[in-house]
């Protein structure tokens, strides 16, 4: 047997299927056995395989999660290939990539790994793909950011090899464990798999030992894959920086001595900050960033209407406003106004201009009737007038600049449509527009569709609008914003070629699988709505007791603040009566958009639902948004619709559009 493939799954089902299709079909010709191991996921991944794949794979189902190595070695000790490839669930490969790495294995014998180029899901090079053993100051130049700034140095840039072609083949030190191509006899000769590695780093430490063993590690650029890089593990979480480098140090301890091995492990550790503390400032900087730039003009706006005022109206014969009005009035007004967008929900997407008007005019009347209560901080009802106004317009061109950016267009267009292009034969579009009408959870405008064949009788019609070879021309022309390839109507191989040859362009792509029962994306999974499973929290008495708990303190919150707010409920009254029904429990805060569908697990009525996260909702399937929230369910997401949503607490009316 020429190779044997071993994949490794932990709830990625749809991932895992479209990567088995494109296993089946690089393995045509060839003396190949395909080997699925699956780490107790709770996502139907065995049902699928059973139904799917049973006679094309062996299947080792676990009762538990040994992790990532124990579950390797369990299908390497079974292999019977004389390749052993360790391929992650989300990948594709092309249609000729295990031909090409064969032919490349045998002619050179002194290889004992091998990687290819990888692509991400934008079709983006990952630059993983070739890698340097991770010494301490290959590390230091690679944390410290030298990596980055001198990408073409030998010395700083060694860390992932910025510096050779990526188009060319190369001999390197470290293969990457979302495509590892390694000999059998290699394997038993220098070990399997360190299993103390529970994720992450294992991978290292095997191309290292390769090479310890006499042999080489090459990087192949003749074929390509897409690697739908974090799908299978989550790389953008805390627990993933502290997992890996946890394993760094563990690599560190076996393979270095002595003082070497000291400053490798302070090296991590001070990563492991460093990665920390940028993250929770990115992370602060995402919530807070927009409203504190706003805070800053707003302040500034002020300032000069006050000093305006003072020299051109109040104060033409002498005089000035007390010193406080700057350090105190002008930063309180600041406050107010800030606080009064965010209750009024302005920072929501898409941006709307009523709750912009209704934050201003309310904080206005908020400060003059207080200012009027205490006259002593009573210094010009004209400037808290202006500056709103002032305040408004700035709220108006921010958003403005930034729907420029993001959508072309600096008016608020409230519903944003997707503009895509579809590849595919013309027999095949009835399923996969009726996919994306009735099934997608997301609003998209079709432009047209794209020939795969180039077919002269369909290139003549409306709904075409060209071959693919004029996908760059059509892309640009036509201002679409993504690309969804039909697999079955195109080869992988060909697929791939065409999402590098377009990332430059910023675009999105999806695949559809030939049964066309979902869409991949980067970061993305739409699924049909007919063979969707519900695996619920919402099932579970520990999490209803809990969500209990968020109405009481939710609805007791809101019923506090009544008095205050009442101003911005739709029915005040209604509202009124809504949240006293959440504080004796007939109502949850959130809930179904149809509460008596039979497929969902039940809750009580809702007085908000995911209609309220986003204002787009309103355009979609209700009943594709009851099922992600049941299967998606999470504080934050209760937590969220709360936030956004609760002026409409009392009434069955949506979001503006």
């Amino acid at each position: 047997m020429q190779l044997s493939v071993i994949i490794v799954n932990y709830n990625v089902k749809y991932f895992l299927e479209e990567c088995l299709l494109s296993v089946l079909k690089a393995q045509k010709g060839l003396d190949i056995e395909i080997i699925v191991v699956d780490n107790h996921s709770t996502d139907g991944s065995v049902e699928m395989l059973k139904e799917k794949f049973g006679k094309d794979i062996t299947l080792i189902a676990n009762e538990d999660n040994p992790g990532f190595s124990k579950a390797n070695n369990q299908g390497i000790r079974i292999a019977k290939g004389k390749y052993v490839l360790l391929l992650n669930p989300d990948t594709i490969v092309g249609e000729d990539t295990f031909k090409v790495c064969l032919d490349f294995m045998d002619s050179h014998p002194e290889a004992g790994g091998l990687g290819v180029k990888m692509l991400d899901g934008k079709g983006k090079f990952l630059p993983e793909s070739k890698r340097a053993l991770p010494t301490p100051w290959v590390s230091f130049y690679k944390i410290f950011g030298f990596s980055a700034l001198f990408p073409k140095n030998k010395r700083f840039a060694k860390y992932h090899l910025t510096y050779l072609d990526k188009n060319e083949t190369h001999e390197i030190e470290i293969l990457s464990g979302a495509f590892m191509w390694m000999r059998k006899s290699v394997l038993e000769e220098v070990g399997y798999l360190d299993e103390t590695f529970f994720m992450y780093g294992e991978d290292i430490d095997l191309s290292y030992r390769i090479i310890l063993g006499g042999y080489k590690n090459y990087y192949l650029s003749d074929t390509q894959i897409i690697h739908y890089k974090g799908e299978s593990t989550k790389k953008g979480s805390l627990n993933y920086v502290k997992v890996f480098y946890q394993a760094m140090i563990i690599f560190a301890k076996k393979h270095f001595q002595g003082s070497y091995q000291t400053l490798f492990i302070m090296m991590i550790q001070l990563a492991v900050y460093l990665r920390a503390l940028g993250a929770v400032g990115f992370r602060v900087f995402q919530k807070l960033g927009f409203a504190l730039l706003e805070g800053i003009l707003f302040y500034l706006s002020i300032f000069y209407i006050k000093e305006y005022w003072e020299k051109n109206i109040k104060y033409i014969e002498g005089g000035y406003y007390p010193p406080q009005f700057d350090w105190v009035a002008a930063p309180v007004y600041t406050v107010v106004f800030l606080l009064f967008l965010i209750l009024a929900g302005a920072y929501k997407r898409p941006f709307r201009i009523r709750p912009l008007i209704t934050a201003m005019f309310s904080a206005f009347i908020a400060i003059a009737t207080v200012s009027y209560i205490f006259p002593k901080i009573n210094y010009s009802r004209a400037i808290v007038g202006l500056s709103s106004v002032c305040s408004l317009l700035i709220s108006i061109t921010t958003r403005g600049l930034i729907n420029l950016k993001e959508k072309r267009n600096f008016f608020f267009t409230e519903a944003v449509l997707k503009r895509v292009a579809i590849v595919a034969e013309r027999e095949n579009l009835e399923k996969i527009t009726g996919f994306l009408h009735k099934e997608s959870d997301y609003p998209v405008e079709i432009a047209g569709f794209v020939s795969e064949s180039g077919n002269d009788e369909w290139l003549n019609t409306v709904e075409c609008l060209g071959k693919r070879q004029q996908l760059p021309e059509i892309i640009r022309i036509m201002d679409i914003q993504e690309v969804i390839f039909c697999q079955k109507s195109i080869e992988n191989k060909t697929m791939i070629y065409w999402m590098e040859k377009l990332s430059a362009l910023g675009i999105e792509f999806k695949t559809m699988p030939p049964d066309g029962d979902f869409l991949i994306g980067s970061q993305f999974i739409q699924v049909a709505a007919s063979i969707r499973k519900i695996i619920s929290p919402l099932s579970q008495s520990k999490i209803l007791m809990q969500k209990r708990i968020f109405d009481g303190i939710g609805g007791f919150a809101l019923l506090i603040l009544f008095p205050f707010t009442f101003w911005a409920y739709r029915k005040p009254v209604e509202a009124l009566k809504s949240l006293f029904a959440i504080l004796t429990g007939k109502n949850h805060c959130v809930g179904y958009i149809h509460p008596s569908s039979p497929s969902l697990p039940p809750l009580r009525p809702g007085a908000l639902s995911m209609l309220h996260r986003n204002a787009l909702a309103g355009s979609l399937n209700p009943d594709i948004l009851d099922h992600y929230y049941a299967q998606n369910f999470t504080w934050d997401m209760d937590l969220e619709i709360l936030l956004k949503g609760w002026r409409y607490i009392g009434t069955v009316e949506n979001p503006e559009r």
